[in-house]
């Protein structure tokens, strides 16, 4: 009936002119590459890391304090290695203050509250040490150094 040789196989779709598929990719290529941050600009990153994590430390009871963290670095981390850097000390920090923050409500629940007389203030003291330590990563960061925090789980390397 018809005079054309079909091979039974389906015809692979052809792409629309311009479009990003219309040619091979070349070995190597990236299709997306971030652009890197200004000096100023990562310093003041990594500074509302420490500052913007410690207001929400302060205003959530120490619950919700990585979130912030948490999105910054998500966002800039492959922008600069100075955010990247401090948004994997700033987490740590959150999270280790998450960790011992329900430690210490676990253990003081299941002694019927005579827990809390040891962990109470051991939370009050690592409560105190990260709202501290949160200031002078933040200057630190201000001035672009790389500081380390100490007393934290390494969750993030």
């Amino acid at each position: 009936m018809n005079d054309t040789t079909h091979s039974g196989a389906p015809a692979a779709p052809v792409p629309p002119a311009g479009s990003a598929s219309a040619g091979p990719v070349p070995t190597g290529a990236t299709p997306y590459a971030p652009r890197p941050m200004l000096e100023a600009e990562a310093r003041t990153w990594s500074m509302l890391i420490h500052v913007l994590a410690l207001a929400a430390v302060v205003l959530s009871g120490g619950f919700l304090g990585f979130v912030v963290p948490l999105v910054i670095w998500m966002i800039f981390r492959e922008r600069s290695a100075l955010v990247d850097f401090h948004g994997k000390q700033n987490l740590n920090l959150q999270l280790t203050l998450l960790v011992v923050s329900v430690a210490a409500v676990v253990i003081g629940f299941i002694t019927v509250g005579f827990g809390f007389l040891l962990t109470g203030p051991l939370w009050l003291a690592y409560g105190i040490y990260a709202l501290v330590i949160s200031i002078v990563a933040a200057v630190k960061a201000s001035s672009g150094q790389y500081y380390r925090i100490g007393f934290t789980i390494p969750f993030i390397k």
